[in-house]
């Protein structure tokens, strides 16, 4: 840590001879860098070196980050080198730096430490400084550093992949395996209540839905299981405690994972493959030495990944671009639509918002939410020493044999952990005593003194205080108000929308039923008038025809008189739909009779609904010159 805190104070030094702003500077870790980085921003010696913070895949809240037994490290260490003798003890405080740093370096590399799965052998320990004695406790009551730095967080699918081996992941294992594996997990981490945390892990990564599991589901569970509680959980815990304070906090999970990958399709994204893609090697074709074959989706989603990095690192913000480049580009057509209309929202306490980077990228809320629950509130709880009766036994596991575990566990402790002490829990003889070993004595201050020390500890307290409440309130409670006005706006909308929409029902209902009662008074007029009418089907009465126009000229000797005006009713004909029979009818009525001719014409028949054009009698009338 403080080869890492000398080198910002170098680049803070020199980062302006390249273009660069002191002011400016963001600290990136993955790994265990993420780790140290996290314990480095919480350290007040820190202050001022670097101004955001990203931590990928690691926080210092994880369990694998520092060590709690580092004075039994530097004693097996000191007697294996030679720079202790055998017989020290744990209280002997001898500064053996110099005797180490005598010793060649292969014999340093060959010392023999103790190793337990799941744990490192060599890790930064606590208390850090005698300001930040616990991690969790800085993060939430006394880190000035870490409300004063934005942060960005960074998971992938599958944080546990190296800690299995190549048969396991390629055939999976049995439930014996899983318990076996939990088992140590939880050995190595806890301390208190054992069989209750193994119960708890093992119910909720049971699938009980499938009564004999297939060992690849067994190992995927298992696996998800392990990420979730040594990487996974850490971190949504650091943005939850960030976030609380009222600090700018960014949450993303890498969930895409390109076709030619070297590991499972069926694990999704693995730790360290979000690394490739934000230092942009999909770009340039991959490494001089490790070339690989990057389709044009991924240069995408490696340039839109490393637009976001770099506008968070110049603005704090992902979203806003730097003064140099307005627009961003991402490769495809596709992807500048996927990422250009996305706006990745601060990840908060109440909506807990983080980027989902897949092949569809979107905000998504509350990640894995009932699993994080799990170790985030269930475990922590199931954690406690509880009673001072209560025997260490009562804690441990009831299997303590060798074949119950999958690698190799530390001693079960058979006393307490000591309890953290926290600068705000601590007495005045502890602080000085921890501060500093000094036995000058503390000049005599007189009331005036006093008082007026007290009246700037008085104005601090107000001021840092005025400070809290003005960044509460510019954070969670604009963001609750926001949140109510979108709800009450959308409720409204739904409600004016539905009034529209019955109205719109009742008009069509109305009108449905105007048209049928319009439609019945027609019908019914209609079918009065057809029943005052004669049928189609009658035969019109007709006379006889005269055989020649010159017998017929004989018979009526006022014919001569009148020699073009002979009247001859021409044939007429009924042709009805549905019956084939034709009448015909030929009547001669002689200009003598007209009144005849009109009392005996029938008059024309009326079309009805039920044959409105085929039952209608069509007559003509011809007239016939006839010479006499």
């Amino acid at each position: 840590m403080k080869d890492v805190a000398a080198a910002l104070r170098w680049v803070g030094k020199n980062i302006g001879s390249f273009g660069g702003d002191p002011k400016r500077i963001t600290l990136v870790g993955q790994d265990t860098g993420a780790a140290i980085a996290n314990l480095l921003f919480l350290s007040p010696t820190s202050k001022g070196l670097f101004r955001r913070v990203i931590l990928l895949s690691g926080t210092a809240l994880s369990p694998w980050a520092t060590i709690h037994n580092a004075d039994n490290l530097r004693l097996s260490i000191g007697k294996q080198m030679g720079c202790l003798a055998q017989d020290a003890k744990g209280d002997d405080h001898e500064d053996i730096a110099q005797c180490m740093r005598s010793r060649p370096l292969q014999a340093l590399l060959e010392v023999p430490m103790e190793q337990v799965r799941f744990m490192p052998r060599i890790a930064p320990s606590l208390p850090i400084d005698s300001e930040s004695l616990d991690p969790s406790y800085a993060m939430e009551h006394t880190s000035d550093t870490f409300i004063t730095c934005e942060v960005m967080l960074g998971i992938t699918t599958t944080e546990s992949y190296t800690d299995f081996n190549a048969n396991d992941i390629q055939y999976g294992f049995e439930e014996d395996q899983r318990n076996r594996v939990l088992r140590t997990y939880i050995r190595n981490t806890y301390v208190y209540h054992l069989n209750e945390i193994f119960s708890a892990v093992r119910n909720e990564y049971t699938d009980w839905d499938k009564p004999i599991p297939h060992p690849i589901n067994i190992r995927d569970s298992t696996m998800e299981a392990l990420s979730d509680g040594h990487t996974v959980a850490p971190s949504v815990r650091v943005a939850y405690l960030h976030a609380r304070r009222g600090a700018k906090t960014y949450f993303f999970h890498f969930g895409y994972q390109t076709k030619d990958s070297d590991y499972p399709q069926r694990l999704g994204s693995v730790r360290g493959e979000d690394l490739a893609y934000i230092l942009g090697q999909p770009l340039v074709g991959g490494l001089p030495y490790f070339p690989q074959n990057y389709s044009r989706q991924d240069m995408g989603v490696s340039e839109a990944l490393l637009n976001f990095i770099s506008n968070f690192a110049k603005t704090g913000d992902p979203n806003i671009p730097g003064i140099n480049k307005e627009v961003p580009d991402y490769g495809t057509p596709k992807e500048r639509t996927r990422y250009r209309g996305l706006t990745w929202d601060p990840y908060e306490i109440g909506t807990q918002y983080y980027l989902s980077i897949t092949q569809k990228p979107k905000m998504k809320s509350h990640y894995r939410g009932h699993k994080m629950a799990v170790w985030l509130n269930l475990i922590p709880q199931l954690h406690q020493p509880g009673d001072d009766d209560v025997s260490m036994r009562h804690h441990h596991f009831y299997e303590r044999e060798p074949h119950y575990y999958a690698g190799a566990v530390r001693t079960e402790p058979f006393t307490r952990l000591p309890p953290i002490m926290h600068p705000a829990s601590m007495t005045d003889s502890q602080i000085i005593e921890g501060r500093s070993t000094n036995t000058e004595c503390t000049p005599q201050t007189t009331t005036e003194d006093k008082l007026q020390t007290t009246d700037d500890a008085d104005s601090n307290d107000e001021e840092a205080s005025e400070e809290l409440l003005e960044r509460l309130a510019t954070r969670h409670y604009y963001s609750y108000t926001a949140a109510l006005g979108v709800t009450v706006g959308v409720g409204c909308l739904l409600l004016v929308l539905n009034m529209l929409i019955f109205a719109g029902i009742y008009y069509q209902r109305d009108r449905d039923r105007k048209r049928r009662n319009s439609n019945n008074q027609i019908s019914s007029s209609r079918h009065s008038r057809s029943n005052s009418t004669p049928s189609t089907d009658e035969t019109i009465p007709m006379s006889q025809r005269p055989s020649t126009p010159g017998s017929s000229a004989r018979q009526s000797p006022l014919i001569g008189r009148r020699d073009h005006e002979l009247v001859e009713t021409a044939t007429c004909y009924n042709t009805l739909s549905r019956k084939s029979n034709i009448h015909e009818c030929h009547q001669s009525i002689s200009p003598s009779a007209p009144s005849t001719l009109k009392k005996d014409k029938p008059p024309p028949p009326v079309r009805t609904s039920s044959n409105p054009q085929q039952g209608t009698v069509k007559k003509r009338v011809q007239i016939q010159e006839i010479s006499v």
